[in-house]
């Protein structure tokens, strides 16, 4: 079989198709960075909440993992966008029809919601993966509680967790792409537009799966020489009893 299509790279360059492409990237970030941000903390929220204490804290958080993990992401983005507004008060929901980005911060929240599910449980099984050996030794050392987490449980946990939530990070970047199916004009979304006006799409997706690869294969080549630091570096919470010269903050 043999392939015919000619390939015409000027497209990518024509005044129009460039700006649809450098939008297009630039949208892309700003999801992901707000995204992963948001995921970070609304995980944190969560995992604390399923390794409280307090079962009334454990409950609906573990409810609401359970629940959360098998709604696929787009659905969380079609729902904020097309359906959240609609059980506000009809003049919030007149605002948010309205408003230029609204879309843009649909995809944003939604995109956290999910992610967030998966960072929680992460962060949930790092700190559950200490031992109680180190958690004894921290106490044995007479630090206080938060100097037991700031100085020996919390370097662990993130040795731990970092090569997963360098994984759910990336995936949550490409899931980006999603959100084009609300209208933000999202890198893949401009590949769409190109294809529809140019006929001229397979450039253009050529282009957005090669940016795709490279700042993924960046973000994880960076996780992975930080994990590798902190591995180098790792120390146990024992080791603190064998360790003099370890300085431990005072209050």
């Amino acid at each position: 079989m043999e392939f015919t299509y000619e390939f015409d790279w000027s497209v990518i360059a024509r005044h129009e198709y460039r700006d649809y492409l450098l939008y297009g990237v630039a949208y892309t970030f700003i999801i992901a960075f707000f995204s992963t941000i948001l995921s970070i903390l609304i995980g944190i929220v969560i995992a604390s909440g399923r390794l409280s204490p307090v079962k009334y804290f454990v409950w609906p958080c573990s409810a609401w993992v359970g629940v959360a993990r098998h709604i696929p992401a787009v659905f969380w983005i079609l729902f904020f966008y097309f359906v959240f507004p609609e059980i506000l008060p009809d003049s919030l929901g007149s605002i948010l029809h309205s408003w230029g980005s609204y879309a843009l911060l649909a995809g944003i929240v939604a995109l956290s919601i999910d992610n967030g599910t998966y960072v929680s449980d992460i962060l949930r099984n790092g700190v559950l993966a200490i031992s109680s050996g180190e958690r004894e030794a921290a106490k044995s050392c007479g630090l206080t509680s938060k100097q037991q987490w700031v100085c020996c449980l919390l370097p662990l946990a993130t040795r731990i967790v970092l090569p997963a939530l360098a994984n759910r990070t990336i995936h949550n970047f490409k899931n980006s792409s999603l959100c084009m199916v609300i209208g933000v004009t999202e890198l893949t979304w401009a590949t769409q537009q190109i294809e529809s006006l140019s006929f001229r799409g397979l450039e253009a997706t050529l282009v957005a799966t090669i940016f795709y690869i490279v700042i993924s294969l960046i973000f994880g080549s960076v996780s992975h020489k930080m994990e590798n630091r902190l591995n180098s570096c790792r120390y146990s919470a024992k080791d603190v009893l064998n360790k003099p010269s370890l300085s431990v903050p005072t209050t």
